[in-house]
Parts: structure tokens; C-alpha cells; sequence
């Protein structure tokens, strides 16, 4: 039966998909994964994300230095009396926080007491002595000044007699003449010869008077130089007294034994009743002013410089972190000025990495209240330099490798040519 028009368009578009199907069609990567492709997309971008990271991480980890071989230290202090005694009160006990100035120990002060007062006793007395002394000066002066005033009048009354004695000289040569002359007297000779004597004698009064004056002057000056110097000797005990009493005065306040600085004590070996010596540690003092010795190794130095910044992990305080900054770097391997240092120079030389000891303090104290003491383990983290690379250098690094490594995995499992048969 003949088919019409419509029936033989519908015969037509019902077999041409049958025909497309039949077709075949260009294979893509998608066809080939099936399944796969998914995760093979994620797989390249974690691969992706690995690198970056991992570049990330060895860029970072080459700006900072960090150790395990680091501890905290400080300035212990040793606490010793500086005199002998038996202790009489212990203010103190282990591990107890002390500020300073907070009293320790008492040591019995009865004993260097007594010797404070017999030394003000003994420097009161030369003061005494001292005072008598100068007071004698001061007597034997005035009287020097009293012997030569006198001695400046007999010497007056010396050249007054003088002055008569020649008077009454030229007067007899005088009356002599004239007597010879027939111009005057006997009795007119005589009397000028009585008043020449006269006058001689007063004259020769005179000067063993200032003789007598001149010797008891010399006596008294040599008085006074006596009394000088025994004023400069009594002068020099006192002082030397005074040093004494000064120094029975610090053995006095030595019996009181003060914190040095605030602190924690330890090792406290110190009990009342016990007989201490100068010298004899009694207890040691940690002060709050800690610090970090890291000993990191020769090769981390390289950009390590004093003042750069390091972030310190702390064991004791389950790793806790503070800021800290390095201070300074010791000139010089751990084992060069050890008690026994290597000789390298005879036998097999094996060469070990040194290890170079670094200062790191803290900027700002800890709290005294926490357990931080020398000896405990931290883990010091050196900031030696800037971060140096921008993220779109670490993102086109970060594709190379992940495309390096993808090259890498492709090319080991790529399946193998199968020759066609000829």
C-alpha cells in the first residue's frame, strides 16, 4: 500500500538518529577518565596546593633560626655572712619569693654589740685626751705670747740702759777734761763716775734679764712644739679609734643578713642554731632578671646580628610563648672555653658542627610568680630576616613544580605503545 507524504517524513526522522549513532565521534580526555577526570582535577589542584604550601613553609622556615639546645639562665646569687656567729632567726624558706631589702638571716649581735660600745668607749676617751691635749697647747701658746712680751720690754728697758750707760760714759770723759783743766771739782768727778757705774750695772742688769727672757721664750716654744705633737698623736688615735667604731658598726649590721634583689631562694642550708663562718654560702638567691643561653649551631649565624627579634617557647610553661630579643653572641664555640677543650691537632680529626652560645633576653620580665628558673628547656625562634617573596612569585613557582611533579607522575605511569601488526 503506497505510503503518503506524512508517513514518509516520520519513517525518515525516526532513522536518522539511528544513522547519527552509528557515526563515530572524536575521543577527549573526559571520555578516557570517565570517572577519573573529577578526581583527577582535584588531584592536580592538592597537588597544586602542596607546593604552594610547602614553598611557603621552606620560604618561611628560611627567615627564622630555632634551637632545642637552650635554656634559662641568671646571675645566681650566692648569699654568705660576712662575719661569724651563731644564727639566731631564719626568715626564710625554700622557694619563697623575697624582695629587696626583706631581712634573711639574724645572726646573734650580741657579741659585736659589746665590741661597738667598748670602741665608742675607747674613742671617747682619746677625744678626751685629744681635747686636754690642745687645751694644753693653747695654755703653753698663751704663755709664749706672755714670755715674749716681757722679752720685747726687757729688750726696750736694754737699749734704755744702753742709751744711759753711754750718756754717763761721755759724761765722765767730760768731766775729766775738765777736771784736768781745773774747771770743775773732785766731788763733780766723783759724782759722774758714781752715775757712769750706775748706769753700767743697770745696763748689764738689763741684758741678762733678756737673756733670762730669750731661754724661758725658747723653753716655751719648745713646750708648745711638745704639746703639738703630742696633740697630732692623740688627733691620729682618734681617728684611727673612729675607724675602728666604723668598722665594729658594719660588723654590728653585718649580723643582719638582707636580700640583694628580688628573687626566689633555694638550696637553703641555714637553720637557727647553726654556727656560721665568714663566707659559708647560707643560701642561694635566682633574681627575676632571667635570660635565655641558646646554642645554636655554627651554620645558623650567618644573618644572626644582636637586636633582632625571637619569640621563646617555654617546656615548663606547656610552650607558652614570650618575646625576647638577642642580645648578644659569644665570640667563640661552647667547647673552646670549656675545662678540657679539643686538640684537634694530633690523631683522626672527625669534624663535628660547633655549637656557638647566644644571649636572648626578654622585653618584658616574666611574672616572678611564674616557675621560671635556670636550667629549664625553651625553644628560641630567631627572626634573622624579612619575608622576601611576594605571593605571585610563590604562585607561579608553586604551578612550575606542581606541573614538574605532574610531568613526573604522568611520565612513569603512561601505559606502553602496543605495536599495530603489519
Amino acid at each position: 500500500m503506497p505510503q503518503t507524504l506524512e508517513e514518509n517524513y516520520r519513517q525518515t526522522t525516526q532513522e536518522v538518529p539511528k544513522i547519527r549513532r552509528d557515526v563515530p565521534r572524536r575521543v577527549t580526555l573526559r571520555d578516557r577518565l570517565g570517572k577519573r577526570f573529577n578526581r583527577t582535577i582535584m588531584g592536580i589542584c592538592l597537588v597544586f596546593i602542596v607546593a604552594a604550601a610547602g614553598l611557603y613553609l621552606y620560604a618561611q622556615s628560611a627567615s627564622y633560626e630555632s634551637t632545642d639546645d637552650a635554656f634559662i639562665a641568671a646571675h645566681t646569687i650566692e648569699v654568705a655572712p660576712k662575719i661569724a656567729g651563731k644564727v639566731d632567726s631564719v626568715f626564710v624558706k625554700d622557694n619563697q619569693l623575697v624582695k629587696k631589702g626583706d631581712l634573711l638571716v639574724q645572726i646573734d649581735p650580741r657579741d659585736y654589740d659589746a665590741q661597738l660600745d667598748q670602741k665608742q668607749a675607747a674613742l671617747e676617751s682619746v677625744k678626751a685626751e685629744a681635747t686636754s691635749a690642745q687645751a694644753a697647747v693653747d695654755q703653753q701658746m698663751a704663755n709664749v705670747r706672755s714670755l715674749q712680751a716681757t722679752l720685747d720690754q726687757d729688750r726696750a728697758d736694754e737699749q734704755a740702759s744702753q742709751a744711759q750707760a753711754d750718756q754717763t760714759s761721755d759724761d765722765l770723759r767730760r768731766e775729766r777734761d775738765l777736771y784736768n783743766t781745773h774747771v770743775v771739782s773732785i766731788q763733780d768727778l766723783i759724782h759722774s763716775q758714781v752715775a757712769n757705774r750706775s748706769a753700767e750695772a743697770n745696763l748689764e742688769s738689763a741684758k741678762k734679764k733678756v737673756a733670762a727672757g730669750e731661754a724661758q721664750l725658747t723653753e716655751g716654744q719648745a713646750q708648745v712644739r711638745t704639746y703639738q705633737a703630742l696633740v697630732e698623736y692623740v688627733l691620729a688615735q682618734e681617728k684611727q679609734n673612729g675607724a675602728t667604731v666604723e668598722s665594729a658598726k658594719l660588723n654590728d649590721s653585718y649580723t643582719k643578713v638582707y636580700a640583694a634583689e628580688t628573687g626566689r631562694i633555694t638550696h637553703k642550708s641555714v637553720e637557727p642554731g647553726d654556727y656560721v663562718q665568714v663566707g659559708q654560702s647560707l643560701l642561694a638567691l635566682v633574681p627575676s632578671e632571667i635570660y635565655v643561653t641558646a646554642n645554636f649551631k655554627e651554620n645558623q649565624l650567618r644573618l644572626m646580628r644582636p637586636g633582632q627579634p625571637v619569640e621563646i617557647e617555654v617546656d615548663a610553661l606547656g610552650g607558652r610563648k614570650f618575646e625576647g630579643h638577642v642580645d648578644s653572641i659569644q665570640m667563640g664555640s661552647g667547647a673552646a672555653f670549656s675545662l678540657l677543650p679539643p686538640e684537634n691537632a694530633t690523631g683522626n680529626y672527625v669534624k663535628v658542627v660547633q655549637r656557638i652560645p647566644v644571649k636572648i633576653l626578654f622585653d618584658q620580665a616574666p611574672d616572678v610568680g611564674l616557675p621560671l628558673g635556670p636550667g629549664e628547656s625553651v625553644v628560641p625562634t630567631v627572626k634573622v630576616q624579612d619575608f622576601q617573596y611576594s605571593p605571585l612569585q610563590l604562585m607561579i613557582v608553586s604551578a612550575l613544580v606542581a606541573a614538574a611533579i605532574l610531568g613526573i607522575v604522568w611520565w612513569g605511569t603512561r601505559p606502553p605503545k602496543v605495536k599495530q601488526p603489519a
